[in-house]
This record gives structure tokens, sequence and C-alpha cells, in this order.
């Protein structure tokens, strides 16, 4: 395990002026093959397909930019472009990216593996982990992602990326379950689903937010979410669930998503600010079509194209306006459930650290007993040869 790759950012926590992204989002296209009753960009006008960066484009933006920690390419569906695997080396090679993460509904189950496949051939050292949405059983899922057949791809796609763990140590899948009114009623059944038949052993959740396509989705009980992390941090703790576990600082991080649903509980509770945004420092975004955002909901706070800066990222990211913007995040108190990067919001805060430290010593501890006691590894880990996550 590379652990530099990660230290080398901790300066952040300290000092933040004059900050490039180190969490980084990129929305790679705008298509996607579902319809999700929940998805946030409803209201987001679609880019055409000869509208996308091309990767020369890409290649340019990346090349203008300094090294990030994380690298989030989404959409839309990611897999559906098929030069994902490039946009990724582009940023590994060029940003050193650490840790990739992409989301996908699973649909495209050969296509998805293969490009994991040809991301990790092509980028030694990278900590590469993707994250298959499933938020209901069956029909259910199919319903609110109004993608008939969806939950038996969904599935077929995260076992198919489990045997991939077998031989990459630095790579790792898990389940994603984004959190509405269309399912707060089954999560626990949806969970014991995953845990106990499929043999899931990592697993977060998003919470409705934004403009969604169906509005109805963000009429959801916070209690519902609450009782369902109660759940996910007595199993992650009782090594009934792994977590991380395959990149530096995995209970770190492990520890981070114990913190965060409790942020994101009060805030939906209290509907103000708990903590500071870095979105616009730490944290940006770039839609398919080159707009520069502080981040993905603030579409009304757009920076500027980078096709109208000649590919240069910087001359966006340090202009009067990215000024203005950041301003605005820090004056107005901007606060949102976006867990992307309420991550860098967390960590990189010397008044929240304390309260990760908290759940970090209490998930060694519990390890540490699990050790002593000859326990066996959670259900659904893979046992590897090297150094795991």
């Amino acid at each position: 395990m590379n652990y530099k790759r990660y230290l080398k950012y901790g300066s952040r926590i300290l000092y933040k002026r004059g900050a490039s992204p180190i969490y980084f989002v990129f929305f790679v296209t705008d298509f996607c093959n579902a319809r999700c009753k929940h998805c946030l960009l409803a209201e987001h006008n679609p880019t055409a397909k000869e509208r996308e960066l091309t990767i020369d484009e890409i290649e340019r933006v990346s090349a203008s930019m300094d090294d990030m920690l994380f690298f989030t390419p989404t959409g839309g569906e990611p897999f559906l472009r098929r030069d994902l695997a490039e946009i990724v080396r582009i940023f590994h090679r060029n940003n050193h990216a650490a840790n990739v993460g992409i989301p996908t509904n699973g649909s495209l189950t050969a296509r998805v593996v293969e490009t994991t496949k040809d991301m990790l051939e092509t980028c030694p050292g990278l900590d590469l982990h993707i994250d298959v949405s499933i938020d209901g059983i069956g029909e259910r899922h199919d319903a609110i992602r109004q993608f008939p057949g969806l939950f038996d791809r969904a599935i077929r796609t995260y076992k198919e990326l489990r045997l991939l763990e077998k031989h990459y140590p630095n790579f790792s899948t898990c389940v994603e379950i984004t959190v509405s009114a269309y399912n707060q009623d089954h999560l626990l059944e949806l969970y014991d689903y995953l845990t106990q038949q499929v043999g899931v052993n990592t697993v977060f959740t998003l919470l409705t937010r934004g403009a969604p396509r169906d509005p109805g989705a963000k009429n959801f009980d916070i209690r519902k979410y609450e009782e369902l992390h109660a759940v996910l941090e007595r199993d992650n703790k009782a090594r009934i669930l792994s977590g991380y576990y395959k990149m530096p600082f995995s209970d770190f991080l492990n520890a981070k998503r114990i913190v965060r649903p409790r942020i994101i509980a009060k805030t939906v509770r209290e509907r103000r600010f708990q903590i500071p945004c870095y979105a616009g420092s730490l944290g940006g975004a770039m839609f398919s079509e080159g707009q520069v955002l502080p981040c993905e909901l603030l579409i009304d706070k757009e920076i500027g194209n980078v096709r109208d800066y000649d590919y240069d990222f910087k001359k966006i990211w340090y202009s009067p306006k990215a000024d203005e913007v950041r301003r605005y995040i820090r004056d107005t108190r901007c606060f949102c459930t976006y867990e992307c990067f309420l991550t860098v919001n967390i960590l990189f805060n010397p008044l929240v650290l304390p309260s990760v430290v908290k759940e970090w010593g209490a998930l060694k501890w519990s390890k540490f007993k699990h050790w002593i006691k000859g326990g066996a590894e959670p259900a659904g880990v893979l046992t590897l040869s090297t150094d795991d996550r």
C-alpha cells in the first residue's frame, strides 16, 4: 500500500487557501439507460453526444490540473462511454489520482467487467472501486429505476466484479443504496437480502437530493435512514461487514462513513448548516460539456466552461468568478447532504476529525477483539494473499 499518495494532502487539513480540487467529480456523460425516480440531474438538459468533451479535450483539461486524491467519473451511466478506461488513465497519468470510485447501475455487465479489468491492468497502483446501485429487491428496484430486469443485471454485475477482487489487490466493489420515499420502508429487508443471499460485504447509502425526476422521492422519513445506518454501524463494528479493506487508511474511511450519516441526518432534521463546505476549493465538479462548477448541486453557480478558457482549468478555478462563488458558499453557510463532498468536509476539518478518530479507535478495538477470539472474516470477504483493504 502506498500511504504517501494519501499523506501528501494532509496539509490541507489546516491550510486551504489557493487549493485546487483534491476531490474531483466529472460527469463524463449525461446519458443513461435508466430513468430513476430519484435522479438528481433530471432538470439538467442532457448534452448531445457530439457535445461531450472528447478524449483530446479531456487530456488538455487534465494536463492543466494539479494532483488529486479522489476522482469520480460519473453520469448518467458512466459505462455508456466506451472510452471510460482511457479517461481514468488520463487522470491517473496526469493527476496521479490515488483513489477512483465509479458508480454504475450495473446494466452493462460485460462492459463493466472488461472496462474495470482494462483500468486495473493499465493503471498500476490505482485504488479502484466500483459502486453497484441496488435500491430494492426484484421488481421494486426495477420500478424505482424504471428499467425492467435491471435488478437481475445489477446482481450479476456485482457478482462478476467480486470475482475480480481475487486477482487485483487494489480493487473492490460494493453496493450503493439510494434512499428515497420509494424504498425507505424496505431498507432493512434489502440489507438482509444483500448480505445473506448475495454475500455483499460493503454497503453504503446515498440520500435523495437535488431536484429529482419524481419530486415525491424526497418525501422520505429520515428516521428510516437512521435505522439502516444504525444496523450498518453495528455490523461494521461486529465485523459482519468489512467496509473498505483494500486501500490505505481503510478503517479511517470506514470511521468517516459512521460519522457522515449522523451529520446528514442532523442536516435534514434541522434544515441548516452543520459544518463548513469546501466545494469550490477542495472539491470541484465538471459536466460533460466542460462546465466547471463548485459542486453538482450549484448548477446556477457555474464558474466557466473549459472550452472558453483554452482548456486551462486553473484559469477558471482561480478567476474572480470562482472567488465570488467561494465567498457565496462561505457567507451563506451553504449546506446539503451530498455524500462525496461531505467526505472532504469531514476528513479535512480539524474540528470534525476527533469524531472520526473516536470511531476509528472503536473499529480498531472491535477488530482486535475479533482477532483475539479467532473470529472468521466477515461473510463475503475474499481472503487475499496481499495487503487487503
